[in-house]
């Protein structure tokens, strides 16, 4: 496959991610964002938060070569991956007390359901981050590094202001794969300062 060629354009990483078998096109944000940030390693205790339906779990798996321990958090079900530990379970719920291990990269591509009304997709995005934040706190280890979705404005700003505290280094990214008119963005946080 032509790497170059076939991340250019919006739509064409639906067809893309059929053809690729792949579960859906997120996982060519996640390729694009790897490909420049190289957050997936081998040796990591990776998890993916808000997983279902698989895809960054997909990419994952396949970059680190089944060297890597690759837990999964949904409150929906997800078809199993060969090598990837999935837990059915809502992110409320959730505490280090699930988990016998911490965690060297965290990936989110989680989001609420869009209502179109900006002040409460906001307001939900956040409530979301913040409970990420808490799984941050909780079982992220030192030197560690976190991937998370957010939407330009307040929780952007939220987000931001939480990694500048907590990470060494912090960056933005909008993947190509991502749509152009989508509101959708990215933080990366590295070396965790715990």
């Amino acid at each position: 496959m032509n790497k170059k060629s076939s991340y250019v354009g919006g739509e064409k990483f639906n067809k893309l991610s059929k053809k690729e078998g792949y579960r859906s096109r997120a996982a060519y944000k996640l390729k694009q964002i790897n490909e420049s940030h190289n957050l997936i390693k081998p040796n990591q205790n990776i998890l993916d938060i808000g997983s279902a339906p698989g895809s960054w779990c997909q990419v994952v798996k396949e970059t680190v070569k089944g060297k890597s321990k690759i837990t999964a958090i949904d409150i929906l079900p997800m078809q199993p991956i060969d090598g990837v530990f999935f837990v059915k379970k809502d992110l409320l719920e959730i505490s280090d007390k699930d988990f016998n291990h911490s965690f060297d990269l965290v990936l989110s591509d989680i989001a609420p359901n869009i209502s179109g009304i900006s002040v409460i997709d906001s307001e939900n995005m956040i409530e979301l981050l913040n409970i990420e934040i808490y799984l941050i706190n909780k079982l992220l280890v030192k030197g560690g590094s976190f991937l998370a979705k957010c939407f330009h404005g307040n929780s952007f700003e939220h987000l931001k202001s939480f990694m500048k505290d907590k990470f060494e280094e912090v960056s933005r990214v909008k993947p190509q794969a991502s749509r152009a008119s989508s509101n959708e963005c990215y933080l990366i946080g590295k070396k965790f300062k715990n």
